[in-house]
């Protein structure tokens, strides 16, 4: 085919080389202005030329062309209007060789009463050339007769640029001859003067022939557009139209070859009785590419002994079409395509037909194939038919390829013989009647509905996706995937079959097998369901379970059902793959009939991950729980060793332990205001007379002790008062006793916990003085009221847990010191010894993660040795006095308080506190006065440091006599 654009200039620069301006050496002029009657004959290599706006006006033939014409040959110029009453240019003879060039330009016109343009002799040398870009009119033959030309071996070519126009108003308008080429821009068109006139656009009668048809190019026919009775070769261009009128845009009773990118149609006219409007009819084998529309209109009437008229998009006896794009439209008022003998009966040939389009029956098929050929669909796009069906492919052996974006509204039917589909790219199909064989090559497909094929179903590659009912044995091939929900027939894996898509079950209406090498693809999730594979008759096992567990907290003890086989089970899987975590393991279980996905704890205990005793004693305590705890399972879905460290720490709540450390630390408030009472007594001021003194003393503390690596780092404040009386007994001894009351808080940062504790204490007391000696002596009780709290959090777990019990610590403390003084300072070495007992109840705390504590005794020595100095001053009258303590204490017993503690359900396990200090340094600064004879007051700081603990506190003391 001649590219458009070159061969229009071509026809320009030919067409303008004998323009009538131009100089050229005319054997024969009609010139301009004049009108010529005269009949004219050319031969040899004549010129005739018509001028512009000159009339060759004949009665009879215009002009004849007669005997033999060498190259160049005969030319014909007419650039204004020749007419006759016959034919306007016709030969004589049968000479060869024979040159011919009609050149009909813009503006110019040929009209005749019979052919416009006829050689009636075959050509068997020469060239034979119309260059049209006026109008060629016939009133009763062909605009172009060249039927004659039959040998083939002239080169005839009818160029129609975009301004010409050939026309036959009761004939055909071009009949080309053998191996003519019709090149057409412009207008060809056959009108008929009659409803019954079989006029056709160009008639290629027994000749085959070529036609190119450019954008903006219209070949209309009265019945035809195209039509050849032995085989047609069409070329239309997008923006260009073949139209049949009154039948087909393109007919062959023969053989053809059409390419397509603009419009083709064929129509009823609603005029004639009889009428086939076919887009391209094709008796035999044709070859079809469209890009564009090819379509049947209608159709009227009924042939004498035959079926009634039908109208197809395309009508052919086999060979290939290729709808190509999805742009592309082939459709029929009855079926779009079909494919036969002309006459309902079996196609000549087999036929292949590839469709990326649209391909539409408006009241039949879309694609009708009749006869036992054997028969290739291949489908991208979107065949419709009309009540239900969409495709007939007939009898043979016949394959539909089912591709990426295929669409069937209506039946696909492989019609008898053994017929195949292949799946292969992506989408949903909702199978066909009478195809044997499914086999899918690649790609994701969907099957939905009732789907049966006898002869088998092959996943070769790809993944199958069966969402309905599928029959007949089937194979899953190494590499391949079978999935869905739907029903299938006896299977053997060789490659993958996963269930559901998502949970779900895929039923096996007869026997399962699975080979080595091939994979259980099982999706569960936490809520305890899981895929199933639901035989109704036996499995055979082999190859892997690969297991996909959904987000969640997975409990040991649950079981999975994740295949079923009435007719039982036999061999097992050979290999287990599933995401394990650190302490939940997956593993595969049998009975006769069925196989199971079992949780389970892993190989790694609780406390082999652990890295400091309180973690591990409270790994312990969880793992006592066993199975179906919400708290073990917690645990046990934790995916590592950090994960699980933390909340080992979360859990153990070793706030109690550490609330037992700080309440026996408090209990040093009431010894130390005794024994600076007591001290006080035997200090020459007002208040320290052998009357009765009253005294109270207020105190503030905070501080803080540091974790030994397995309970964490803990603050503390405390603060209270105390009140008290004492009396002299005699020159040496003095007894009193004292009541207080304090709140203490301790908090616990690293493990989200708190206490309060609300402490009431009474304490009997007694001191001597011994000349320089002094011994002081005292016993104390205090009551705790304790409200714990703490926040519990780790991935996947949260809670809070509360707690109130009470708890009394019970002491006996005595000191003794030796006072040395120097002028108006004195010193005192001293001695002190106390012991401790703290006594807790057992007591339970709140929340799913709570503990329970036992009731537990904790006992603390305490010994002291330090050095106390002071100075008397005087202020203004009132005596005063500056003090300060240096000191060492020890302690020893039960320094690192343990509280023994259990999970409900769960074995006790002990968690240690944050530990006691064992040697401390003590400091105290302070001073008093003598507010009155009757009153004095001390104000003191002291402090308390140690190596993992430090401590600081203010105290007042007013004593006053009665």
């Amino acid at each position: 085919m001649v590219g458009r654009a070159a061969h229009a200039t071509l026809v320009a620069a030919l067409m303008s080389s004998v323009a009538p301006q131009a100089a050229w050496a005319a054997d024969q002029l009609v010139a301009g202005g004049t009108t010529d009657n005269a009949k004219k004959t050319v031969s040899g290599t004549d010129t005739l030329t018509v001028e512009r706006e000159a009339t060759l006006d004949v009665d009879g033939t215009a002009i004849t062309w007669d005997g033999a014409s060498p190259a160049p040959g005969v030319t014909i110029v007419n650039n204004g209007t020749i007419s006759s009453t016959k034919r306007g240019i016709d030969t004589k003879g049968d000479d060869n060789p024979r040159f011919i060039t009609l050149i009909n330009n813009e503006g110019a016109k040929i009209a005749t009463d019979d052919d416009a343009f006829r050689i009636n002799a075959d050509v068997s040398e020469g060239v034979v050339t119309v260059e049209n870009a006026g109008e060629i009119v016939s009133e009763g033959g062909q605009a172009i007769d060249f039927d004659s030309i039959s040998s083939g071996q002239a080169k005839v070519t009818i160029n129609n640029l975009a301004t010409g126009e050939i026309r036959a108003e009761d004939a055909d308008a071009i009949r080309p001859g053998e191996g003519g080429v019709v090149n057409n821009y412009g207008t060809i068109i056959a009108n008929p003067p009659k409803a019954d006139q079989k006029n056709d656009g160009v008639d290629m009668q027994d000749h085959a022939a070529t036609v190119n048809n450019y954008a903006g190019g219209v070949i209309s026919g009265a019945r035809h557009g195209i039509t050849s009775d032995v085989d047609v070769t069409v070329y239309n261009q997008a923006g260009a139209s073949i139209i049949g009128r009154n039948g087909s845009g393109v007919g062959s009773d023969g053989t053809g070859t059409v390419v397509n990118y603009g419009l083709i149609s064929g129509d009823a006219d609603g005029v004639s009785e009889l009428s086939d409007g076919d887009g391209i009819d094709i008796d035999l084998a044709g070859t079809i590419v469209n890009y564009g529309t090819i379509r049947g209109t209608g159709a009227t009437g009924t042939k004498p002994g035959d079926t009634p008229n039908q109208s197809e998009g395309i009508a052919m006896g086999g060979g290939s079409i290729d709808n190509a794009s999805a742009d592309a439209v082939i459709s029929g008022a009855d079926n779009a395509i079909l494919i036969d003998d002309s006459s309902g009966g079996g196609a000549f040939a087999a036929t292949t037909i590839n469709n990326a389009g649209t391909i539409r029956g408006e009241n039949g098929f879309g694609i009708k194939i009749i006869g036992d050929q054997n028969d290739t669909l291949t489908n991208s796009g979107l065949i419709e038919g009309a009540d239900g069906l969409a495709v007939d492919l007939g009898g043979g052996d016949d394959t539909l390829n089912v591709r990426t974006g295929a669409q069937f509204i209506g039946l696909v039917d492989g019609g008898e013989g053994t017929d195949t589909i292949s799946l292969d790219g992506t989408g949903t199909f909702g199978g066909g009647s009478n195809f044997e064989y499914l086999n899918v090559e690649g790609g994701s497909w969907t099957l939905t509905g009732a789907q049966d094929y006898s002869g088998g179903i092959n996943i070769r590659a790809g993944r199958l996706s069966v969402d309905g009912t599928l029959g007949g044995v089937l194979a899953v091939g190494a590499g391949s995937v079978l999935d869905g929900t739907g029903t299938i027939g006896s299977v053997t894996i060789a490659g993958t079959i996963a269930p559901g898509r998502s949970i779900g079950t895929l039923t096996v209406n007869g026997d399962y097998a699975q080979t080595a090498g091939s994979t259980y693809a099982v999706e569960v999730n936490a809520e305890g369901q899981s895929d199933l594979v639901d035989v109704t008759g036996t499995a055979t096992l082999a190859g892997t379970v690969a297991v996909t567990p959904a987000a969640g907290t997975y409990k040991t003890g649950t079981r999975y059902t994740i295949l079923s086989a009435a007719g039982g089970v036999s061999g097992s899987y050979d290999t287990l793959s599933s995401p394990s975590t650190l302490f939940v393991d997956f593993a595969l279980a049998y009975d006769p009939a069925n196989v199971y996905l079992d949780v389970t704890r892993s190989a790694v205990a609780y406390a082999d991950v652990t890295v400091t005793e309180n973690q591990r004693q409270t790994a312990t305590g969880l793992e006592s729980l066993g199975s179906g705890n919400a708290l073990y399972e917690a645990i046990a879905a934790l995916p590592d060793a950090a994960s699980a460290q933390i909340a080992f720490d979360s859990l153990s709540g070793e706030i109690q332990a550490s609330t037992k450390s700080g309440l026996i630390e408090d209990s040093r408030f009431v010894r130390d205001a005794i024994n600076e009472r007591l001290r006080a007594a035997t200090a020459a001021s007002p208040a320290a007379t052998e009357g009765l003194v009253f005294w109270t003393e207020g105190y503030g503390a905070w501080g803080e002790s540091d974790g030994n690596g397995s309970s964490a780092d803990m603050d503390r404040s405390s603060g209270g008062f105390f009140v008290g009386g004492d009396i002299a007994l005699n020159d040496i001894w003095r007894a009193g006793l004292a009541g207080g009351y304090g709140r203490s808080s301790f908090d616990i940062d690293d493990r989200a916990s708190s206490a309060d504790a609300d402490t009431y204490t009474i304490a009997a007391y007694a001191g001597a003085e011994i000349g320089a000696l002094g011994l002081r002596f005292g016993a104390a009780h205090s009551w705790h009221d304790v409200d714990t709290s703490r926040t519990i959090g780790f991935a996947g777990f949260a809670d809070q847990a509360e707690a109130s019990y009470d708890a009394r610590t019970a002491q006996l403390f005595g000191e003794a010191g030796y006072t040395i003084r120097h002028g108006r300072a004195s010193f005192e070495p001293f001695a002190g010894l106390a012991y401790v007992n703290l006594h807790t109840d057992g007591f339970s705390e709140s929340g799913s993660a709570g503990l329970g504590f036992a009731s537990d005794t904790t006992d603390v020595t305490y010994t002291t040795l330090g050095l106390r100095a002071a100075t008397a001053l005087d202020l203004g009258g009132m005596a005063a006095h500056l003090h300060g303590t240096l000191g060492w204490q020890h302690a020893f017993g039960d320094l690192t308080p343990t509280a023994r503690a259990a999970f409900a359900g769960g074995s006790g396990f002990i968690v240690e506190g944050v530990p006691i200090a064992g040697d401390t340094a003590l400091l105290k600064a302070g001073f008093d006065i003598d507010l009155s004879a009757a009153a004095s007051l001390d104000i003191s700081y002291t402090g308390r440091l140690a190596e993992d603990a430090q401590d600081h506190g203010f105290g007042a003391r007013l004593s006053v006599k009665f």
